[in-house]
């Protein structure tokens, strides 16, 4: 079986600045690394998609809002029961497809629903005492993530291939006669 140049730059590059985000959230203390592999994950899978990136930043942002939102209602004795608090749900997420196609058209739904469900399934299992700090950490966590795994390893990449650049790629060389044909 051939690898190729892609698989090996991808697999090292990714390895390695996973490395280096995992030693970055050791020393300042980041303890929610799960929400930088979810958020560059989403980031991954929707193509890498450069020209998105402050419409994604936007969304995961509203997502953490919303999941803040959303934990804040569930404290209300009337909705924490199964059908209201299904039914808060249902309608929250009718709102982020309404204002996504309405007012917000530069939300991208996906970002932001991912980011609620990672900002709801922290914040449903640990006890939140600075709710500030909590928020920043959340949110600079994607954002290392993002940027030190996804952008990081997409330079790695390359640079990679200028150093060590694949045959198929490469211009080939015409000439004269090639060109009167």
């Amino acid at each position: 079986m051939k690898i190729s140049k892609k698989v090996w730059f991808d697999a090292i590059g990714v390895g390695l600045f996973t490395l280096v985000y995992s030693l970055i959230m050791g020393g300042l203390s980041l303890w929610m690394g799960s929400a930088a592999f979810i958020a560059v994950s989403y980031f991954f899978g929707a193509g890498f998609p450069k020209d998105k990136l402050w419409n994604i930043l936007i969304s995961f942002a509203l997502g953490i809002v919303w999941g803040l939102i959303a934990f804040r209602l569930l404290q209300i004795p009337s909705i924490a029961p199964l059908w209201p608090s299904a039914v808060m749900f249902g309608l929250m997420t009718f709102i982020v497809l309404f204002l996504q196609g309405t007012i917000m058209k530069f939300t991208i739904v996906p970002a932001w629903l991912i980011a609620w469900g990672t900002t709801m399934l922290i914040i449903t299992n640990i006890t939140v005492h600075n709710w500030s700090l909590f928020v920043v950490q959340l949110y600079g966590s994607m954002l290392l993530g993002i940027f030190v795994i996804g952008y990081a390893s997409d330079l790695f990449n390359w640079v990679m291939f200028r150093f060590f650049p694949d045959q198929s790629t490469q211009p080939t060389e015409t000439t004269v006669e090639d060109e009167q044909d």
